[in-house]
């Protein structure tokens, strides 16, 4: 897809009902083709190297629209970002849940229990055994993929594409080493800088290998993501975790993150 059909699309949101691309940028899908473009639909298809699944990106003002061109198109893949209302109808058309994304917000951080351990931040050359440590939790809860060697460079050279759409700041890896080898990691960056309430940390992943889960790791690791927060000038924090997590929504709740749930994000998959 050229980048100028991108621009034209996303220009184009405002006159359709629902859409799942309020939040992608051109770099996420930039190999994608377009399938279809009219009043009633825009879909979009490709393959998403960060969930290693062929995926819908898609514009409608309609479940029927989009399903019957779907269904024409006859390939199976991810779908995001769809709306309630819609669900019965998916599930009906063999579409089954793949994950629903809450946003969890701390809004007083400055309350968190400040970090009794020296950090230490991911450098380059350790982004490959980085990259390992999520991967070994792929599907331990649904949406998790995990993140490539390069995801994990460009995350702490500050140029992952949802980094620079965001205008973010400080963007980080946090890690914890047991045995000498990296056993967990958190990605952490601030934005909002110029909120009247406060800057905000948001924590974009938290994975521990599973070997070394169940001993207080994720929450050390969170713990000093906070603290990290409030270094940067962070006065809230963010993360997503989908509702079926329980043990990661106990630590996030524990920590002091509420969830809003009136901007679920709901994802199926047709396979």
């Amino acid at each position: 897809m050229k980048e100028e059909v991108f621009k034209n699309i996303k220009e184009q949101l405002k006159n359709y009902k629902f859409s799942s691309l309020k939040y992608t940028e051109y770099e996420d899908i930039l190999d994608y083709d377009v399938i279809c473009k009219d009043k009633e639909i825009i879909l979009i298809f490709g393959y998403n190297k960060e969930a290693k699944l062929e995926e819908f990106h898609w514009v409608a003002n309609s479940a029927f629209s989009l399903l019957q061109e779907i269904s024409k198109l006859n390939k199976k893949g991810l779908i995001t970002f769809i709306p309630e209302e819609w669900i019965n109808e998916f599930k009906d058309n063999n579409f089954h849940m793949y994950a629903v994304w809450n946003d969890y917000f701390n809004n007083d951080i400055s309350k968190s229990f400040e970090c009794e351990e020296a950090m230490e931040f991911l450098e380059e050359c350790h982004c490959k055994e980085a990259s390992e440590v999520t991967l070994s939790c792929r599907d331990q809860s649904r949406g998790f993929s995990g993140q490539t060697e390069e995801w994990m460079k460009q995350w702490i050279q500050g140029v992952e594409p949802s980094l620079t759409s965001s205008d973010c700041k400080g963007s980080a890896i946090l890690l914890h080493r047991e045995d000498g080898n990296i056993a967990g990691i958190v990605c952490v960056t601030t934005y909002a800088h110029d909120s009247e309430k406060g800057a905000i940390l948001w924590v974009r992943e938290i994975a521990v290998r599973p070997e070394y889960q169940r001993r207080g790791i994720a929450k050390k690791l969170l713990t000093q993501a906070l603290s990290y927060g409030k270094s940067h000038g962070a006065k809230r924090a963010f993360l997503m975790a989908d509702e079926c997590n329980d043990h990661a929504i106990n630590l996030y709740n524990n920590m002091g993150f509420v969830a809003n749930k009136d901007e679920t994000q709901n994802d199926m998959i047709l396979k």
